[in-house]
């Protein structure tokens, strides 16, 4: 689950959160251009995701998401673009850009002493997905700190074979140290894409160095004294990176850069994804990440989706809503007031359902969800209309009669029950009927059997007898 980690003297010492953050007139969350068309021909389900959505944006205190260590503007970013391609989340993100825009410095740096390369790449994006300029954020114009970060091309190439082989890399300027990544590279190409910077074209041609034979893109740069300063595979500081390649697709696709060299970067990092792709449809991490998670998954899944590789991300999708607690009505559990929340991994979901969420892995769960937003953009729809079916009219106090349950999504969760008795259900892969029995109550009289999902309900009737 990579982030950028980041603590200044500045960002430890603010406690006090932007005040006023609504005072913005809210826009609509407007998926991309490339989302769009992605999901045009599919047929989607946009339950997991909205769920998802909102249960992310609980989590904003004033527009930011914060932490025991003050505010995390990089998951504060990271939710805000999940939420931007949920089309009931368009208040949130306002809100989320108020908060950011009134704090950037602490997040990218003061300008002088301190300058973040791949925190003003990414918060560049954010800018333009949140409709504000970049150029004019908070007062910091991002784009020009940004290629002050970014080396140049030497005037004569030839005479300086050092500075050419990093042309185009991101530096930061920190007192604090350089950790500008592969990650922020990604960033920094898409914010200086759209903004036509001078400095767009060298920056593309180092992330596109930093991808090896095989399609993957390594997650950190070589030392700036190495000669090459490209991907080698088999080569120590080499290493696939999922997480990585995942991100550097999706924002070079965001960029908008159609160029053949992109278009072949692309068409390699798809193809490696979806052979990293297991048959469950999850995707296993890189390193210290190596176990298969919904952060790596959703984000390989939304790449291919972006990439229109619509089999892979619906599978991808499958998966992690599979990992996406609804346990409300008669099936609820010490998960039920998180509904929606995405878990890392499978057994963080048990544990929690009898514990809740504990205070000290929340943060675990808002970085797996914000990236599961993502992801679950793809999750199929269902075939039908949700409906219970008894194969029975009348039955036996006590008996345990067959109900059928049509029109659940894929991996969809649902809760049948009858009064005493409950299941907990998910819709199969192929969408086809679920069959389930449920013990009848005691009484002479007619009972109601419902089958419960997070938006939806059906019912049917049985007459009971003694």
């Amino acid at each position: 689950m990579h982030q950028f980690i980041r603590i200044s003297a500045v960002a430890l010492s603010s406690a006090a959160l932007a005040t006023g953050l609504l005072v913005a007139p809210s826009a609509s969350a407007d998926p991309s251009p490339a989302l769009r068309s992605a999901k045009a021909a599919a047929s989607t389900d946009s339950t997991p995701s909205t769920i998802a959505a909102e249960w992310l944006a609980g989590e904003l205190t004033n527009g930011l998401i914060v932490t025991g260590q003050g505010p995390d503007f990089g998951l504060t970013i990271d939710t805000g673009m999940a939420l931007s391609t949920v089309a009931s989340q368009g208040a949130n993100v306002t809100a989320i850009n108020t908060a950011l825009e009134a704090r950037i410095a602490d997040y990218v740096g003061d300008g002088t002493k301190e300058s973040y390369a791949g925190s003003l790449g990414k918060a560049a994006v954010f800018a333009r997905v949140a409709k504000k300029n970049p150029t004019s954020y908070g007062g910091v114009n991002l784009i020009t700190r940004l290629e002050e970060r970014t080396a140049d091309v030497p005037a004569d190439p030839a005479a300086e074979p050092q500075a050419a082989a990093f042309a185009g890399r991101i530096f930061d300027k920190s007192e604090f140290g350089n950790f500008a990544n592969v990650v922020g590279q990604a960033y920094a190409v898409r914010a200086l894409s759209l903004a036509s910077s001078a400095e767009a074209g060298a920056a593309r041609d180092f992330l596109l160095k930093q991808q090896c034979a095989s399609g993957y893109f390594r997650l950190n740069f070589d030392k700036a004294n190495v000669p090459s300063q490209s991907c080698t595979e088999g080569v120590a500081g080499s290493e696939a990176d999922p997480d990585a390649t995942s991100l550097a697709v999706i924002n070079l696709i965001e960029s908008g850069d159609k160029s053949p060299a992109v278009t072949a970067a692309l068409a390699k990092a798809g193809t490696w994804l979806a052979a990293r792709q297991r048959n469950s449809g999850a995707i296993r991490g890189g390193a210290g990440t190596e176990q298969i998670n919904t952060n790596s998954t959703a984000l390989g899944g939304f790449a291919m989706g972006l990439l229109k590789n619509r089999d892979a991300a619906l599978k991808a999708a499958l998966w992690v809503r599979k990992n996406q607690p609804v346990d409300k009505y008669k099936c609820r559990t010490a998960l039920t007031k998180d509904t929606g929340a995405v878990a890392y991994r499978k057994e963080k979901a048990t544990e929690a359902a009898t514990t809740g969420i504990p205070a000290a892995g929340r943060d675990e769960w808002r970085r797996a969800t914000a990236q599961a937003v993502l992801g679950l953009q793809f999750a199929p729809a269902s075939k039908d209309k949700l409906k219970i079916v008894s194969v029975k009219r009348e039955a036996r106090a006590g008996d345990r009669v067959q109900f059928r349950v049509f029109g659940l999504a894929p991996s969809e969760s649902a809760c049948m029950q009858v009064k005493g008795d409950f299941l907990r259900i998910k819709g199969k892969k192929s969408g086809d009927k679920i069959v389930r029995k449920l013990q009848l109550p005691t009484g002479n009289q007619r009972r109601v059997a419902l089958v419960k999902t997070s938006d939806d309900e059906a019912r049917t009737s049985l007459r009971v007898r003694n």
